[in-house]
């Protein structure tokens, strides 16, 4: 045997093993935590009912920015509430940004919304509501949608044709309740209130009078309990 066709065997053979090598620790890792990802949203999907709240953390840095004005708890950053449609589960909710241009309400699947490949985790949580609550809360969310309530950049709650995620929640829950479930807000520290400012472009006095309805208000409270949590 030549010493060019041993030197070309030889290489062949590294190239191999180094293919295989790359194979196993790099693409079915990733393809297996994918796989579960989707298997947990799978499993959220068989436990959701009429009225839940859903939370994310996205990867998207803005979602950093909000999941700090979290008192508790700063798992999540975002949050939609389900709705059932000729049987199946959608998450209502409002956004701004790439995933939703036209900045009104919009539904999309848990698998969607929880997508892992835009997301660190998600959460579901029920509130304490009857079926007579959750019929008003869905009549609610669908007449807000009609009504092309848009997105709030100015975290504004005077505005009911504006509004961000979790006043949406917030003020549906309120109505669909006649108040017996209320949300507190949070009042954003001096840092916040700069950053808020900043943020919005708002005047650092108007923002001083700002008061986020912060993602952790909206489940830990006495009217909310965990049904899952999962983290990608």
């Amino acid at each position: 045997m030549s010493l060019k066709i041993l030197t070309a065997g030889c290489l062949l053979a590294v190239a191999a093993f180094t293919f295989r090598a790359h194979t196993n620790s790099a693409f079915i890792p990733e393809q297996t935590a994918a796989n579960k990802a989707f298997a947990m949203i799978e499993k959220g999907e068989s436990l959701l009912q009429e009225g839940d709240m859903v939370f994310r953390l996205n990867h998207d840095p803005a979602s950093q920015f909000i999941r700090y004005f979290n008192r508790n708890d700063k798992s999540y950053s975002h949050a939609g509430i389900v709705l059932f449609e000729n049987g199946y589960p959608f998450v209502y909710h409002i956004v701004n940004g790439d995933e939703n241009p036209g900045e009104q309400i919009k539904k999309d699947s848990l698998s969607r919304f929880c997508n892992p490949r835009q997301n660190f985790g998600f959460g579901i949580y029920r509130y304490k509501i009857d079926a007579g609550e959750a019929k008003k809360l869905k009549a609610i969310i669908h007449s807000w949608q009609k009504n092309k309530v848009q997105f709030d950049h100015g975290f504004d709650h005077n505005t009911d044709n504006r509004m961000y995620c979790s006043e949406m929640i917030t003020k549906a829950l309120t109505k669909a309740t006649e108040k017996r479930i209320q949300i507190a807000s949070t009042k954003p520290t001096a840092i916040e209130v700069a950053a808020l400012s900043a943020h919005i472009h708002l005047p650092l006095a108007a923002a001083r009078k700002r008061k986020i309805i912060a993602i952790d208000n909206l489940y830990i409270n006495a009217h909310c309990a965990p049904v899952l949590r999962c983290q990608f």
